[in-house]
C-alpha cells in the first residue's frame, strides 16, 4: 500500500478551457489584450500569481491580488465545470483505493475549488485530504505537510504531476515522482520526474514499482 498524491489541473482533469477563458476574462479588466488559446497552454499548472506576473510583467503584489480575483470571478461560478475528466481515471482512482492506497491532492487552487471540481466529477469519495494552496503557494511544502502527517506517512509516498513544479517539489519533499505524459508538461519538465507514465491506466502498475524510491536522479520512462 503506498500514499498516492494527485496534482489536479492536467492531471486528473483537463482544465484547459475553463482557465484559458477565465484568465481572457481577467486580462481585458486589467488593461491586458486577450490571448490565443495556443500561447496560454503553458499555463496549465502553475499558481496564478506566476501565471499573471509572466502575462503581465507586473510583480507588485496589489496588482497580482486583483488579477486573481478577477479571475477567480469567473472560474469560481462557471470555468471549473469546463473541466473535463481523463479518460480512465476513475478507473484507476477506484483500483488504487480497492487495493488499499491512500489517495490526496496537492493543488495551486484554493482547497475549497479543488473539492468543488472534485465534487463534480464525484470523484471526492476517493480522496483522504485535498491540500489546496494560499495566494503564494510552495507545493514543497504542502507535500512536506503531508510526510509531517502520522495517517499519511506510514506507508511510501508518491506525486503524481504533470508539470516540473510537481516533480521538483517531489524531490524537495524526498519523494518520487510521475510525470503525466497526457498532461501539459514537456520533455525538458519530465526529466525532473522519476518516471514518465504514457496513460492513465499504467499508472498503479508504475506506483507499485516506484512509490518506495528517495530522490532518484534521472527519469525512466514507462512504457
Amino acid at each position: 500500500m503506498n500514499t498516492v498524491i494527485f496534482d489536479l489541473d492536467g492531471t486528473l482533469s483537463d482544465s484547459a478551457e475553463g482557465i484559458i477563458r477565465s484568465i481572457n476574462y481577467a486580462l481585458p479588466k486589467l488593461g491586458f489584450k486577450e490571448q490565443p488559446k495556443e500561447a496560454l497552454l503553458q499555463y496549465i499548472g502553475p499558481h496564478l500569481s506566476t501565471i499573471f506576473e509572466r502575462l503581465t510583467g507586473i510583480k507588485e503584489e496589489d496588482f497580482i491580488l486583483r488579477a486573481i480575483t478577477i479571475f477567480r470571478e469567473r472560474y469560481f461560478s462557471k470555468g471549473y465545470k469546463e473541466n473535463e475528466l481523463y479518460e480512465g481515471i476513475k478507473d484507476v482512482l477506484q483500483q488504487l483505493c480497492d487495493r488499499g492506497d491512500i489517495l490526496c491532492i496537492a493543488t495551486t487552487k484554493q482547497t475549497d475549488i479543488a473539492q468543488n471540481v472534485l465534487r463534480y466529477f464525484e470523484i471526492d469519495k476517493y480522496f483522504t485530504r485535498v491540500q489546496g494552496s494560499d495566494l503564494f503557494p510552495d507545493k514543497a511544502d504542502s507535500l512536506k505537510e503531508m510526510i509531517s502527517d502520522s495517517a499519511l506517512n506510514n506507508m511510501p509516498m508518491i506525486m503524481i504531476g504533470d508539470r516540473d513544479s510537481d516533480f521538483t517539489a517531489a524531490k524537495a519533499a524526498g519523494m518520487p515522482s510521475l510525470a503525466a505524459g497526457w498532461g501539459y508538461g514537456c520533455d525538458d519538465e519530465y526529466k525532473h520526474a522519476t518516471a514518465v507514465v504514457e496513460k492513465p491506466l499504467e499508472l498503479p502498475e508504475a506506483i507499485l514499482q516506484y512509490a518506495a524510491r528517495v530522490n532518484p536522479t534521472s527519469a525512466v520512462r514507462v512504457v
